[in-house]
């Protein structure tokens, strides 16, 4: 038998699922050691213990990497409020998974799963019950450090997104300040291209739309508000935005749809109605 030692009966029974799902037999008991309560996980050893080893893998890798960020979030940065837990350590589940490259591809390359596949093979060779906290902390110290990296990441992406919801939403005040200019606007993208058209589809060249813009826009937030796309936008405040596109998730066009919300109707190129020049020698978005 190969057993694991707790402090926390969640842990034990969290490890014991796991388990099961690899097909291990496990016996879960409760013990007292230095009169505080400990849980013991046995676990019937099998010819060359792959499955113990997957178990154990996925148990740290899918809840205790998730566990030590929330606690290094709270403790070493003081973000005690549960909406801001809970939407860094979102941002911090999709760098685990694999879903936030953008990120990951910021932190120096290591590989985590070679770490701790290596350790485990060793700690499956302690005839000993093993204490998972001491485990932790002496074999698998670099992979907990890890996770501080992994936070601080996700704290910075964080406050990135409030910033652009900030944004988003001051757009929106002043939008909701503007009386409308035109009736219905259509941008066409195609490839790097952008293109307006007014409702009677007859297109805006770059002067035009720089006459439109209200200056305060860009004086107020020249950062933020880009001059060729979203200051035009806002200034005319159209009623309806009508935008052609091969390729929906743009960012640009994510903070279109942001913006202007119910205003805005994604709708593929081929739907476009008017006529568009093969050369277009001032596109928009330049």
């Amino acid at each position: 038998m190969f057993e694991m030692i707790f402090k926390q009966n969640g842990d034990a029974r969290n490890l014991q699922k796991f388990l099961e799902k690899e097909s291990c037999a496990t016996l879960l008991h409760e013990t007292l050691f230095q009169n505080q309560k400990h849980y013991i996980v046995s676990i019937k050893k099998q010819q060359n213990n792959q499955n113990i080893l997957d178990g154990l893998f996925c148990f740290i890798m899918n809840v205790k990497r998730l566990e030590w960020a929330s606690y290094i979030l709270a403790e070493y940065y003081f973000y005690k409020d549960p909406h801001e837990q809970e939407q860094i350590l979102t941002i911090i589940g999709e760098m685990l998974s694999g879903d936030r490259e953008e990120l990951t591809s910021l932190m120096n390359d290591w590989n985590e799963t070679e770490f701790l596949k290596g350790n485990l093979v060793s700690l499956m060779e302690n005839n000993e019950p093993v204490h998972f906290d001491s485990f932790v902390k002496f074999r698998l110290k670099a992979l907990h450090e890890r996770m501080v990296l992994y936070v601080e990441k996700a704290i910075d992406e964080y406050k990135l997104e409030q910033d652009y919801q900030m944004f988003v939403q001051m757009l929106r005040d002043y939008l909701a300040s503007k009386n409308e200019q035109q009736t219905c606007i259509h941008l066409y993208f195609s490839n790097s291209d952008l293109l307006f058209f007014n409702a009677e589809l007859k297109e805006m060249k770059r002067n035009e739309l720089f006459s439109v813009v209200d200056k305060r826009l860009l004086t107020n937030h020249p950062v933020y508000v880009d001059s060729y796309t979203i200051a035009p936008l806002l200034s005319m405040a159209p009623k309806q935005i009508n935008v052609y596109c091969s390729e929906p998730e743009l960012k640009l066009i994510r903070t279109i749809e942001n913006i202007f919300e119910e205003r805005v109707r994604i709708l593929p190129l081929s739907a476009f109605p008017g006529n568009v020049h093969p050369a277009i020698p001032d596109a928009a978005n330049e």
